[in-house]
């Protein structure tokens, strides 16, 4: 009590003009500490928020990578469900009944088959066949039999008005279809 008595006996004892100066210095750094303050919480609420969009974007990231790895598992079981229907499918002989069906096996100047190793537990086995003077008819016919067969895909084609006859085309038609890889010596024996 004693202090606060020597205080007010200070403050009393002070003219009016310092007194205004002492009162406008503390009300000053009042100021000043609010100032700082306040400086210090929207900084730091600008800096939260930067930090909720960020984690929002990589949020939305890991949910697309998430979502696509679900359907990759999907389209992986369905194809080892379609590789299971006939696990000793070729895709030429297929490709060759199928042109013999259609009648178009004496257009075929060429047909090659290619094996190409990806990634994962699968092959893609490429043929890649030349056909001759035939109809947008049968290129039809053909596309559509490939179309309706979920082991085989149409990669690539190639079409170009035929030289010899009017009204017909050449064409070069890629396909393809998935194997499962070959196990390899090292993997057999675990």
């Amino acid at each position: 009590m004693e202090f606060l008595n020597k205080i007010q006996s200070y403050l009393t004892s002070l003219d009016q003009k310092r007194f205004y100066q002492y009162i406008g210095g503390a009300l000053g750094i009042v100021a000043v500490i609010m100032l700082l303050l306040m400086f210090q919480y929207y900084r730091k609420i600008s800096s939260l928020k930067s930090t909720i969009v960020t984690t929002n974007e990589e949020r939305e990231e890991v949910k697309k990578i998430l979502d696509k790895a679900r359907q990759i598992k999907k389209d992986q079981k369905e194809i080892d469900a379609i590789l299971a229907l006939d696990p000793n499918f070729k895709i030429i002989g297929y490709f060759q009944d199928l042109t013999s069906r259609l009648g178009l096996a004496q257009k075929s100047s060429s047909i090659e088959e290619v094996k190409e190793i990806r990634e994962g537990q699968y092959q893609e086995s490429v043929l890649q066949a030349k056909f001759t003077s035939i109809t947008m008819k049968d290129l039809a016919q053909l596309l559509q039999e490939i179309e309706l067969n979920k082991r085989v895909f149409t990669k690539e084609l190639d079409i170009t008005k035929a030289q010899k006859q009017a009204n017909s085309i050449d064409v070069s038609l890629t396909i393809a279809t998935l194997e499962p890889k070959p196990k390899e010596l090292g993997e057999s024996s675990e």
